[in-house]
């Protein structure tokens, strides 16, 4: 668990410092989520997902990013990852998007047992994340369906 912490860290630190001219970084983009819906309501769900991300948009429409949030089960969770964005169309000065990323995911913990699903047994695991959304500038809002379990709408700003 130590190494796997440790490693993260050094990930962590290696995506977020690594030195970008300034001819192909077109911004940043803050995020955090608004609202979170599980298909199945249980009582232990956690809807409150208090999502922090941080990504790197550059001008060949690719990203890296990290966000921080709590899981289902109301875990600390973290996803560092690359990918890229979609224009899908424009109406006027909104355009509406899509965003395919991949990545690590880490934080999901069995708790000795307590959770029985594979992202628990695994405790670190690749993930792809699809959203589609709406973008005016320097604002965006995105839908993410998370596989068969509901959706999460985050939203924030390009600076």
């Amino acid at each position: 668990m130590l190494y796997r912490t440790l490693f993260l860290i050094f990930l962590t630190i290696i995506c977020t410092t690594i030195p970008v001219t300034a001819a192909e970084l077109d911004n940043y983009y803050l995020q955090t989520s608004f609202h979170t819906f599980h298909y199945s309501q249980k009582d232990y769900q956690n809807n409150q997902q208090q999502l922090l991300g941080i990504e790197r948009h550059y001008s060949n429409n690719k990203l890296n990013g990290i966000s921080f949030f709590k899981n289902t089960y109301n875990q600390n969770t973290i996803y560092i990852y690359g990918g890229k964005n979609y224009s899908l169309t424009k109406f006027g000065k909104t355009e509406i998007t899509a965003k395919l990323t991949y990545g690590i995911v880490h934080g999901y913990d069995d708790e000795d047992g307590k959770y029985d699903t594979w992202m628990h047994d695994m405790e670190t695991f690749p993930a792809f994340v699809f959203a589609v959304g709406l973008r005016r500038k320097p604002y965006r809002l995105d839908v993410i369906p998370f596989a068969d379990a509901g959706i999460i709408i985050t939203g924030g700003v390009e600076f």
